[in-house]
């Protein structure tokens, strides 16, 4: 065997890997850095402890690895094509088209860079360009379903019909995930050119396949979850610790269901000159989960640890949630938005570590919004967006929660509710400005022309003015969408 202090540059690289897969993440760290010291000049070394960071949401300093790489190794094309990826991600959108055109300029026949450049894209609301880079990730890697389906979904912009001819008789044949991956994409083509029974079928043969590969959403462990937060934050725990936390007035969470007009909403906000939009942060739930860290123990975990933590503790976790959440913003921002929709589970966590931040709640109409989730491939954590029974036990999970924190916390919260956005875009830009304490600007109502990138789902529908077909869009399913229409009845 080896001695740890004999081995060589590519011996700790390795050990670094073989760590990893142990799931010593430390230990793989510490790998990867000895493997860096002995050889300054490999970019290896620099993009295993990347991937590490990556897997632990420290995107800035994943993005810093990365640069190393490339110093390191100019012409190692993985550095470069995940350096792009890591600007994109973050926002650096003027440094991510640099670093795919230094890709492209090693391997111009990339289907993966690529794919990725049809990726950015879309993001900046270039339909046109990036049809014609899927296009080429299309003819340069035909097996790979990722840049087909994406392309399908630019259908209402750009002409796809032999793609879509051609995506119809392959869907049968693939293996789950990229059936399920292709069903997305046929059924927005499809529900594009009005043909809703196609959609629909579609839409069903990608949440099955997605399903079969996830498993189904466990309602018991999430009801038992709820409880669990109901039950410990009660109004008397935010009683005993009113006055602890960072009263900073900074923070704005956008919260509510996926699909729910979060992306828009936000549009809007950071249209204003003293806002920024900081697109959907992971920070909240790092700090959540790493409260045991936090506390020097491994158990219990979040939220069980909530109540051991004292007020120096509290004000720490605040501190620290500002100075990750403002990283990118601008020094003169007068606020920074947060539009992580799943925050709703822990606002508990806001209430007491940062209770001057505002709350912006977005709701829709759940057979909409439903439909809406049921028509996107989610991450496979969100296995109940593959079911409408699902979809709709988890609507009423989380109005339970969203209840309880309006009642039990000293949070402000503003309810913002997508269709009355849409119909009258200056009444809602108004009501968010004024709740936010900033002055009226008229770019909030020219939303459409912001620049920045958009990384989610509604990316084409917040560069448009309005938006109204989106509304009643359920009707074109009638009964298909019964559980969806049923909860819609009791709630």
């Amino acid at each position: 065997m080896v001695r740890p202090t004999t081995m060589t540059a590519i011996g700790w690289y390795e050990r670094g890997y073989d760590l990893k897969r142990a799931g010593d993440f430390t230990g793989a760290l510490e790998a990867f850095r000895h493997s860096i010291k002995l050889s300054p000049h490999s970019a290896a070394p620099w993009v295993g402890l990347a991937k590490l960071l990556e897997a632990n949401n420290q995107l800035e300093d994943t993005r810093e690895c990365l640069k190393q790489a490339t110093l390191a190794e100019p012409k190692y094309l993985i550095a470069r094509q995940q350096l792009a990826v890591a600007h994109q991600r973050l926002g650096y959108i003027e440094e991510a088209k640099i670093e795919y055109q230094r890709a492209l300029a090693l391997d111009p026949n990339s289907a993966a860079t690529h794919f990725s450049v049809g990726q950015l894209l879309e993001d900046i609301g270039e339909a046109q360009a990036a049809a014609d880079a899927y296009r080429k990730a299309i003819a340069l890697a035909p097996s790979k379903q990722d840049a087909l389906a994406n392309l399908l979904g630019l259908g209402r912009y750009v002409d796809i019909s032999s793609e879509l001819k051609k995506a119809q008789g392959l869907l049968p044949t693939l293996p789950l995930p990229e059936r399920s991956l292709l069903g997305y994409g046929v059924g927005k083509a499809q529900e594009q050119q009005k043909n809703y029974t196609a959609a629909f079928n579609a839409y069903e043969i990608a949440n099955d396949a997605r399903r079969q590969a996830s498993g189904r959403f466990d309602r018991r462990a999430f009801d038992t979850r709820i409880e669990k937060i109901v039950t410990l934050f009660s109004a008397g725990f935010f009683e005993a610790r009113k006055g602890w936390g960072n009263a900073s007035e900074h923070p704005a969470f956008i919260v509510g269901l996926p699909r729910s007009g979060t992306t828009l909403t936000e549009q809007i906000i950071s249209s204003h000159p003293d806002c920024f939009g900081a697109g959907e942060l992971n920070t909240l739930t790092d700090l959540a989960t790493g409260t045991p860290d936090r506390l020097g123990k491994a158990e219990p975990s979040w939220p069980t640890c909530a109540p051991e933590l004292d007020q120096l503790q509290l004000y720490a976790l605040g501190q620290d949630y500002l100075e990750q959440a403002r990283i990118r913003a601008p020094a003169e921002s007068i606020r920074v938005v947060d539009k992580q929709p799943l925050n709703f589970w822990h606002l508990g966590l806001v209430a007491i570590a940062l209770p001057g931040a505002r709350i912006i709640h977005c709701t829709r109409d759940i057979r909409d919004c439903g439909l809406s989730i049921f028509a996107h491939n989610f991450n496979t954590q969100q296995n109940w967006s593959t079911d409408l029974e699902d979809i709709a036990h988890y609507w009423r999970g989380y109005q339970r929660l969203m209840h309880h924190w309006a009642s039990v916390t000293e949070l402000q919260f503003l309810e913002v509710c997508y269709e009355d956005t849409v119909l009258d875009v200056e009444a809602s830009a108004h009501s968010l400005l004024d709740f936010l304490d900033l002055p009226w600007d008229d770019s909030v109502l020219a939303f459409h022309e912001n620049k920045r990138a958009v990384q989610t789902p509604s990316r084409w529908q917040v560069r448009q003015p309005v938006y109204k077909s989106s509304i009643a869009r359920w009707q074109h399913y009638g009964d298909k969408l019964k559980p969806l229409s049923e909860a819609a009845e009791h709630a």
